[in-house]
């Protein structure tokens, strides 16, 4: 069984499969103390409980190729259902696809691909890191910590995708420029939030 807050389909909005259609299913619970800039904090209570066969039966009504599994923290589940769930999903023929922040760790076994955000000042260990398909780190006001941090990681370019900050259109566009200029400068790509271009402030589309 699994804690869920919801499951929907939609656009995935950022990272190395941005513009995809997607089924996002994001699971509750995260690791204290949580972020004051959360932009999900509905997901950090305990949610509803789900069997993985109604949640593999709900992701396949959708028929799309791409799950991606979020939260709160998904890995704080890892044992208690979803490593079975994304074993289910991978005998589907899915991709499985996870956003973490690394806060929760990130098991050695998981076979999706993991894309790694990493909070402001809480960036996880190199052994956690190494495990990341990608990285997707939200750019700050001040980006120069953000930079530092990204370059420490030894992470090529090509594997960094830039997100502006804003949760909505009006502030992803206000502060794409500076954020292509810098995408630019080092060679990283840029990522627009695609879903909040789309659907500006609106959940659960």
């Amino acid at each position: 069984m699994l804690f869920v807050h919801e499951l929907f389909h939609s656009i995935q909005g950022e990272g190395p499969f941005s513009g995809r259609p997607a089924v996002f299913l994001r699971l509750s619970g995260c690791v204290t103390p949580y972020c004051s800039f959360c932009d999900t904090k509905e997901a950090l209570e305990k949610g509803k409980e789900v069997s993985e066969e109604k949640i593999l039966e709900e992701i396949l009504s959708y028929k799309t190729a791409l799950v991606v599994i979020t939260g709160g923290e998904p890995f704080l589940q890892w044992e208690t259902g979803l490593q079975a769930l994304e074993s289910r999903l991978m005998d589907e023929g899915l991709e499985v696809q996870y956003e973490s922040s690394g806060r929760a760790g990130i098991p050695e076994n998981v076979l999706g691909k993991i894309v790694l955000s990493p909070k402001p000042g809480q960036w996880p260990p190199p052994e956690i890191l190494k495990r990341a398909f990608a990285l997707k780190p939200l750019m700050e006001k001040n980006p120069e910590p953000v930079l530092k941090a990204i370059q420490a990681t030894g992470f090529p370019p090509e594997k960094v995708w830039l997100m502006a900050l804003g949760a909505s259109r009006e502030e992803q566009l206000q502060h794409m420029p500076a954020l292509w200029e810098i995408c630019r400068k080092y060679g990283y790509h840029f990522c627009p939030r695609l879903h909040i271009l789309v659907h500006d402030r609106k959940k659960g589309v």
